[in-house]
């Protein structure tokens, strides 16, 4: 917060049915929190603080940018969101009057209440400074000192090793770029060594090493991990959690430092889970916290295993749906985490004490925060700052692309083509993704859903589109028409995701995500009771064949096979017939139009293209060219042998936050 802001810290403001809470920096609505960037609610508090009084830009601006010359447009951007996120509009001011050539008032009345944990945290001076722009750095750890970054960046779709002394900006290169994947960073507590991890290209095995940084010479310490290492205090052992797909469970495993030793100190048997994110020691020794998941990955928690052999501890409640990172604080009275909260749509961090359980937010805003390494002897930490880059472009097989989108996650979350070359495509905005429906030419863009919409599939016609929404919270399989009227709910489990409408539009498959998850359902478009179409093998993402005859399937008999391509029949069952799937990860399958082969995604030195595989087994070709970014989504454009792409990538920088306690 810049100056101004601060002295309220540990407030509770209520208005009318908002409550603006700056100890956890959020601002609700019912009990449900807006996503809102940091100067936004600067902005709120300063006003809000002042209820009643005018407040003017000049003042506004030296409280929201302190340190920096901006022009007065900025304000007024600000002063737009929060107008929107409040309900204001051109013709009714309820909440933030303009007063002409003074500044701004904040008009209800605010009641005011003090916060329990006012006095714990003080994010007063807390800086968060971007370090990276150029979208391509895999992973990055923090030493103790805060002094160095071990950090991966990405060129070409190769992965090198490198060491920046933030001090003096100098950096050099650990390692040569490789096709194989490098991270799981962490430095020993001393920092003259550095820990990695390695996987090969289409391989599930990863390696641990050490890398001695005074003579560049490195170690393999562990064969076959799925997440990086704790570290005890002493130095003197390892903890990290190892999957056995074929055994269904997760154990976490501590070993002596040099990889010796192991031990199975905790399982979990699936479906409950352990998260393939890096587990912490506690400084005392005592317990090792880490991510894990139950209900078949809807819900999360950071749990505490004891080294003594005790029953494990939950350090939190299981109320977040995502988690990808636990790090204790120096002393050992707080836990630092990345996890997405339950009315949220975005990893965010946060700090959880384990005095009296209660969390609290240290980011807020519309990024995803993925990863943490927290400086043992500093307040300071690292983070990686992920965000999807993504737009709609229609190619030629073999032929050139043109864009037609220049938005920011255009068809990320899916798009299908309906009737008269028009496009139903997703997008998301604060947080939120949505449907919109565009013409192949990009003109005309209309928004179809307002309560959350993604991973569309159109009937052959284009007269329907299913769907999937989270209003309510929970994703459920929606039908609605093209131009996106007469909405309808057709699913009401645990969860459901991934649709595809049958070329008539009478049914849609799709995937449960409770305790079905890994199987494929059928539901009748007009509603109904759903129909198990697999059972004792596991199956994902369906897409419905043309002529509605068979469904296509990313499959595997069990956890411990790869990933096919597998067709069934309509009615379910067992495959017909199955083929290698070279490139697993995100994988989005289609029909060709005809239905006598698939088209897949691959992915080559780091670029994507889409392949057609014929059904009569003959040898895979590709069918694009693209010389770089991901694919996200695609589909055919009417009967032309035009393919309509979402493309773009995953970009992810580094981001360093000091003086968080």
């Amino acid at each position: 917060m810049g100056r101004g802001t601060a002295q309220a810290f540990g407030t509770k403001y209520d208005f009318d049915d908002f409550q603006l809470d700056t100890s956890e920096r959020v601002l609700r609505q019912s009990g449900e929190i807006l996503p809102l960037p940091p100067k936004a609610l600067q902005a709120l508090e300063l006003l809000v603080r002042n209820a009643g009084r005018v407040v003017s830009r000049t003042a506004m601006v030296e409280a929201l940018w302190p340190d920096s010359f901006v022009e007065e447009s900025n304000l007024t951007v600000t002063i737009s969101l929060l107008r929107r996120a409040l309900g204001d509009n051109e013709n009714e001011t309820i909440f933030i009057e303009t007063v002409p050539k003074r500044g701004y008032r904040f008009v209800p009345p605010v009641r005011i209440s003090s916060s329990a944990r006012s006095n714990r945290l003080n994010f007063s001076s807390m800086h968060i400074i971007r370090l990276t722009h150029n979208g391509h750095v895999l992973d990055v750890a923090i030493s103790p000192d805060a002094r160095l970054l071990a950090y991966v960046p990405i060129e070409a779709g190769e992965y090198s090793l490198w060491l920046w002394d933030l001090a003096s900006d100098d950096k050099r290169q650990l390692l040569p770029p490789s096709s194989a994947l490098c991270w799981g960073l962490r430095f020993t507590h001393d920092q003259k060594d550095l820990f990695y991890i390695t996987t090969p290209p289409n391989s599930t095995i990863s390696v641990l090493h050490r890398l001695f940084l005074s003579s560049g010479a490195s170690q393999k310490l562990v064969v076959n991990l799925d997440a990086p290492i704790a570290l005890s205090p002493d130095g003197l052992q390892i903890a990290f959690v190892r999957c056995y797909p074929g055994q269904h469970r997760d154990v976490l495993i501590v070993a002596n430092v040099d990889g010796s030793d192991e031990r199975e100190l905790a399982v979990r048997a699936h479906p409950d889970k352990f998260c393939f994110s890096a587990a912490s020691w506690s400084p005392d020794g005592k317990l090792i916290a880490l991510g894990a998941s139950r209900n078949n990955e809807l819900e999360f928690a950071v749990l505490g295993v004891p080294l003594d052999g005790g029953a494990l501890v939950e350090l939190s409640q299981w109320d977040w749906k995502d988690m990808r990172a636990v790090e204790w604080s120096e002393d050992g009275s707080g836990l630092y985490f990345s996890a997405t909260a339950i009315r949220s749509n975005s990893l965010q961090i946060w700090r959880l004490s384990c005095i009296d359980g209660e969390k609290q937010r240290i980011t807020n805003d519309p990024n995803n925060y993925e990863q943490i390494s927290v400086a043992e002897r500093a307040e300071a930490l690292v983070t990686m700052q992920k965000e999807p880059q993504a737009n709609i472009w229609i190619a030629r097989a073999n032929g050139a692309a043109r864009r037609i989108t220049s938005g920011r996650t255009e068809g990320f979350d899916g798009l299908a083509v309906v009737a008269a070359r028009r496009i139903v495509y997703a997008s998301t905005e604060n947080q939120q993704s949505d449907l919109w429906s565009i013409n192949a030419d990009g003109s005309d863009g209309r928004k179809l859903t307002y309560d959350s919409g993604f991973f569309p599939s159109a009937s052959r016609d284009g007269r329907l589109v299913a769907y999937v929404s989270s209003q309510g919270s929970t994703l459920h399989v929606w039908c609605m028409l093209a131009d996106g009227s007469n909405k309808k709910q057709l699913t009401k489990g645990a969860g459901e995701s991934h649709p595809s409408i049958s070329p008539d539009g009478s049914w849609i498959v799709y995937t449960p995500l409770g305790e079905g998850r890994n199987t494929l359902w059928k539901v009748s478009a007009a509603g109904g009771s759903p129909l198990q179409l697999t059972r004792d093998s596991m199956a994902i993402k369906p897409v419905v064949s043309p002529d509605g005859t068979r469904i296509a399937c990313v499959y595997r008999p069990d956890e411990a096979d790869r990933w096919k391509i597998a067709v069934l029949s309509s009615n379910g069952g067992t495959p017909l017939v199955s083929f290698a799937l070279p490139y697993p990860f995100n994988q989005v399958i289609h029909w060709t139009l005809d239905s006598k082969a698939l088209i897949y995604v691959d992915r080559r030195e780091g670029v994507h293209n889409l392949w057609r595989q014929p059904l009569d087994g003959a040898a895979p070709t590709q069918i694009t060219n693209f010389t770089e970014d991901a694919i996200f989504y695609y589909d055919w454009l009417g009967n032309e042998g035009q393919l309509v792409v979402s493309r773009g990538a995953r970009t992810s920088d580094i981001v360093l936050i000091k003086n968080f306690e």
